[in-house]
């Protein structure tokens, strides 16, 4: 129930602040790449626990098809009793300057006795508000790890050079 208020306070807010976003654009200095970390909160699915989750990802904004796509490198550490680290390829889509699709196909470590690798696929959202020098973005995700499905609600923070 409380993911499910969380997750609808988070579509509200990437709609409504959709006219504050545009207003914004034409300050907007395009940038070939992006540097970000993203602090969030991780529901797994599978175990039905809440756990802290951190990342990183760099991505190179193609100059093709007016900047559509992009290409860059993620990883991710999920904290639990055995941590998990993902390290993926990063695939964004920006329909606009500031909301990005991204899949993120890669590997999964789990932390336990013996390390165990998983092939691992995130799918994710995001939507961004400049602030002079760097940008906060709310981002949600879910991952599909085998037999493992976790959702992530967090702030991306990042900057462009």
């Amino acid at each position: 129930m409380k993911f499910s208020i969380v997750l609808c306070l988070f579509f509200a807010s990437v709609f409504n602040f959709n006219v504050y976003g545009q207003v914004l654009d034409h300050e907007h200095e395009e940038h070939k790449h992006h540097l970000g970390f993203l602090l969030g909160s991780v529901y797994n699915i599978t175990e039905e626990k809440y756990m802290l989750g951190l990342g990183f990802e760099y991505e190179y904004v193609l100059p093709l098809l007016d900047r559509l796509f992009g290409i860059g490198f993620a990883s991710e550490v999920v904290f639990d009793e055995h941590k998990h680290y993902v390290v993926s390829l990063l695939i964004p889509i920006h329909p606009t300057r500031e909301l990005t699709l991204f899949v993120a196909p890669g590997i999964m470590f789990i932390d336990k006795e013996e390390i165990e690798r998983r092939f691992a696929i995130h799918f994710g959202i995001e939507y961004e508000f400049d602030l002079e020098k760097i940008f906060l973005a709310p981002e949600f995700e879910i991952a599909f790890a085998e037999d493992d499905i976790h959702i992530m609600l967090g702030i991306h923070i990042g900057f462009g050079f």
